[in-house]
């Protein structure tokens, strides 16, 4: 009786790996017919499906491809994030026949005009503009170097924290050795000079701002002057 259970057994496990291993040899001859992309967080808008399935069938050929188990997922991911546009890319296997994709695009946070222009993602990473979408950023008028980039990542973190500020600032200019920013509401320009106590120049800002949209002021003012400690000067 103890043997013709101990077989029982046996043959059962012996029929779960054949089923298995069957299972497997089979997926492994399907082949790919279709892709399925998904964009995460904001979704697709300096690419689209057509443009990620364009980008791998150049790479790995014309649809359906070989076996799945043919299919580095590792490369195909590597290659859909060496795109200026691409932050992060998941690839795997979905269900029968159809390739998975996962892509994170980059968030621009601000645009740098110039000879050369780009945009700036909120790590400092540079990517190309785009004819497929212009993001609602600021503008950086300016010298850019490691500095600048350092001075305007740290402003832009700074500013996004105070909803206000985020939904006013239009424009950054460095010139002169000072830093300049345009507010969208307002006709003036702001002169912040460097990083230094920005956080200060920042709250003297709104203070002004909030003095000015509830007083009739005696004069237009086309430049504040944020540099001084404990000033706002207007001119």
């Amino acid at each position: 009786m103890q043997i013709k259970k101990h077989l029982f057994f046996i043959t059962i496990f012996i029929l779960t790996i054949l089923m298995s291993a069957f299972a497997h040899f089979r997926n492994s001859k399907r082949l790919v017919d279709k892709i399925e992309v998904n964009f995460e967080s904001h979704g697709a808008r300096f690419l689209n499906d057509s443009l990620v399935d364009k980008l791998l069938i150049q790479n790995k050929g014309e649809l359906p491809w070989k076996a799945k188990d043919s299919l580095v997922l590792s490369m195909l991911e590597s290659l859909l994030e060496d795109n200026p546009y691409i932050d992060k890319a998941e690839v795997f296997h979905f269900h029968q026949g159809v390739l998975g994709v996962n892509i994170l695009e980059k968030i621009a946070v601000l645009r740098v005009q110039g000879q050369d222009q780009f945009y700036l993602d909120r790590l400092g990473n540079q990517f190309p503009l785009s004819n497929n979408h212009t993001p609602k950023v600021p503008l950086y008028h300016g010298k850019f170097n490691d500095k600048q980039k350092k001075d305007l990542l740290s402003l832009i973190n700074l500013i996004d924290k105070d909803p206000f500020l985020r939904n006013e600032l239009a424009s950054i200019d460095y010139r002169s050795n000072s830093y300049f920013i345009g507010l969208r509401s307002y006709g003036f320009e702001v002169e912040i000079g460097q990083m230094r106590r920005i956080g200060e120049k920042l709250s003297k800002l709104k203070v002004f701002c909030a003095y000015h949209d509830n007083n009739l002021l005696n004069r237009n003012y086309s430049l504040i002057n944020l540099k001084f400690k404990n000033q706002v000067v207007g001119s």
